[in-house]
């Protein structure tokens, strides 16, 4: 008979992040990502990137809202975040994000962890009773992100929502220096709609200035229905220095 620990050892443990993370299998099946595609002022927004990542020209973001039903590690839970577009190598646009909150913390240890996406706990309402969509993000009581509208045509060249090359920090608290890390997940469709919004709103907090990046006006809205597989794993690219860490505390950590 095993030890009652024997599961807690090295092949227990293997066996576990293999589960969490199956090669060739997927880590979500149909993830909805509910959003907002909207212009962004670049020099404001430059302010809240690394430095060397740079935002695309006409500057674009996505601020979405997402639930996720069906996961390796059994969350079942919302997100909310803000997806600025950069420019990569090859001409490709990628993804930098600066703020994001959601309400499992599994997936907050995981993604800050290995992915260097900046989340912090909040509160997502999500709801959808096909053709209405709505939901609405907050954090310590005070709603950051409220969108809402009717659920339209199939798109079929709908641009991806994740499945683009990422450039997060990861290491921003402790002795060591912060780093831009690299990775790209694995998307894979299953249905893109476009949204018709009848309510998009931004707010924000000192803690959480959503309000003070340069979002503008939305250009479209969607709902993504994806598969999510692990894709290429984060590469270290470059160090920052502490002062990344330092003055972005706000929105990052706070």
């Amino acid at each position: 008979m095993r030890g009652r620990g024997a599961d807690y050892g090295v092949r227990g443990s293997v066996r576990q992040a293999l589960a969490l993370a199956p090669p060739r299998g997927l880590l979500y099946r149909d993830a909805h990502y509910f959003s907002a595609t909207v212009e962004v002022d670049v020099p404001t927004m430059q302010s809240w990137l690394p430095a060397g990542v740079h935002a695309v020209t006409p500057g674009r973001a996505d601020l979405f809202t997402a639930w996720f039903p069906h996961c390796t590690y059994g969350s079942v839970y919302h997100e909310a975040g803000l997806f600025v577009h950069i420019k990569t190598v090859g001409g490709r646009t990628g993804i930098h994000c600066p703020w994001m909150i959601l309400d499992d913390d599994v997936a907050l240890i995981l993604g800050r962890e290995l992915l260097g996406y900046p989340k912090k706990l909040g509160e997502i309402e999500w709801k959808l009773e096909a053709p209405f969509i709505s939901a609405t993000a907050s954090r310590r009581g005070t709603d950051l992100i409220s969108m809402s509208g009717r659920i339209g045509a199939v798109l079929e060249d709908a641009p991806p929502i994740l499945g683009r090359p990422h450039r997060n920090v990861s290491g921003t608290l402790g002795l060591a220096l912060p780093r831009i890390i690299g990775f790209t997940p694995g998307e894979h469709p299953i249905e893109t709609r476009a949204v018709h919004l009848d309510d998009f709103r931004i707010g924000g907090t000192d803690r959480d200035p959503l309000d003070r990046m340069g979002l503008g006006s939305v250009v479209e809205a969607r709902l993504h229905r994806v598969n999510l597989s692990a894709g290429i794993p984060p590469v270290p690219l470059r160090p920052l220095t502490p002062l990344f860490s330092l003055t972005r505390l706000r929105p990052r950590v706070l």
